[in-house]
């Protein structure tokens, strides 16, 4: 049975793929051969890297991931890892709670007449407008990124089809401002469909010549 923890110091530490450091607690496991392939959880079928290559890779052959070691020059970029934000603090969830918490509207004491005008209240200051949110590309702009993008994420996944997930990440970076949830990941799908891709579950297919 493979140990994380020993493929890692084997691997001087860092990613098999990436070749990046890579923590105890951010490793995972990759069958060369997948198990869905027969592959065993042996340490000569096994390697320790990052979760977002695992992820990518899926049920790819030994010789797609082999072509797509070589098709980056050696060595894989992982793609990045989603950055999580920190718990609040206490402190910040009782200052919420107070800001959220309804406030008595105490009615104000009568004052005394007086012969003295009022002065002016001073107007409240305006409030900067809302931004809206970015709009969504029409497919017609998306065209080109989205094959260039399908063209390295199929480089990394084995040359003839690529994971959805990968091909959206390549697309952001071609793309100020793109992001799936702006559309819902089935409308995305179904909008690569447009543009003449095919969808197959989480697979995405190179355009029919």
């Amino acid at each position: 049975m493979a140990n994380v923890s020993k493929l890692l110091m084997i691997q001087g530490g860092k990613c098999f793929y990436c070749g990046n450091k890579l923590a105890l607690e951010d490793a995972t496991i990759d069958h060369v051969l997948p198990k869905a392939l027969g592959g065993d959880n042996t340490e000569a079928n096994t390697v320790a890297c990052c979760h977002s290559i695992n992820q990518a890779f899926g049920n790819a052959t030994p010789k797609e991931k082999m072509t797509a070691i070589i098709n980056a020059g050696g060595r894989i970029e992982c793609p990045p890892k989603p950055v999580k934000k920190p718990a609040p603090t206490a402190n910040e969830l009782t200052d919420k709670a107070e800001l959220q918490s309804p406030k008595p509207n105490p009615q104000p004491a009568a004052k005394p007449a007086s012969k003295v005008a009022a002065l002016p209240k001073a107007a409240a200051p305006k409030q900067p407008p809302k931004q809206k949110p970015s709009p969504e590309k029409k497919p017609s702009e998306l065209r080109k990124p989205l094959q260039e993008a399908f063209q390295v994420a199929s480089a990394i996944n084995g040359g003839d089809k690529a994971l959805l997930t990968a091909v959206s990440l390549e697309l952001r970076k071609r793309v100020p401002g793109f992001a799936v949830k702006s559309y819902g990941e089935k409308t995305f799908a179904k909008l690569v469909g447009i543009l003449g891709y095919r969808i197959d579950k989480n697979w995405c297919f190179p355009q029919k010549k």
